[in-house]
């Protein structure tokens, strides 16, 4: 499955806003000053992401609807979640990931998964150590979409979009560094 990878075209401030959130959630750790979450928070995400991300690989492997359900539960917990975080709008963040594709979906959880694991320069050790370009990887690895590794080239290779068209698990770029798009 290749779903091609997009890159969303935004202007330099907004990209750095869109990546300084995902810094403070974890999922594409750089080394920069960012509100801790409050104690457990982190561990609840990280344990309903990896719930969640079974839950639609079930549905997504097995056609298991029951296993879909599941997933929306999961999915709408975290977005309640990651929304209150980042001070995003909560129904917005819901219902963008609900009509996501399943493989967007997949590689939003897979993201998910990989909060609090350090931030470790060109590394792509999934719960020990990542940098920008392996979460990235590895989130769209869970879809069956293959990145190449390194920011450059992910860039090289995805489609470029506005930030209108922006879709859950799109790729935010700047020169050295690359992001998931939460929604």
């Amino acid at each position: 499955m290749n779903l091609g990878s997009r890159y969303i075209h935004t202007s330099r401030r907004v990209a750095a806003v869109i990546a300084v959130c995902l810094v403070g959630l974890g999922l594409c750790a750089q080394p920069a000053s960012a509100t801790p979450m409050p104690a457990g928070q982190e561990a609840r995400i990280v344990a309903e992401a990896t719930e969640a991300l079974e839950a639609i690989s079930r549905y997504a492997d097995r056609r298991d609807v029951d296993a879909y359900d599941l997933y929306q539960l999961y999915a709408d917990r975290l977005a309640a979640r990651v929304a209150v975080f980042l001070d995003l709008d909560m129904r917005k963040l819901r219902a963008v990931w609900r009509d996501a594709s399943v493989a967007r979906q997949r590689a939003v959880m897979a993201g998910l998964t990989q909060l609090g694991v350090p931030y470790e320069e060109n590394a792509e050790r999934p719960g020990i150590g990542l940098d920008c370009s392996g979460l990235t990887r590895f989130a769209w690895k869970s879809s069956g979409v293959s990145l190449p590794r390194g920011s450059t080239l992910q860039y090289d290779v995805s489609s470029r979009v506005s930030e209108s068209e922006a879709q859950p698990g799109d790729l935010v770029w700047r020169p050295g560094h690359v992001a998931l798009y939460l929604g």
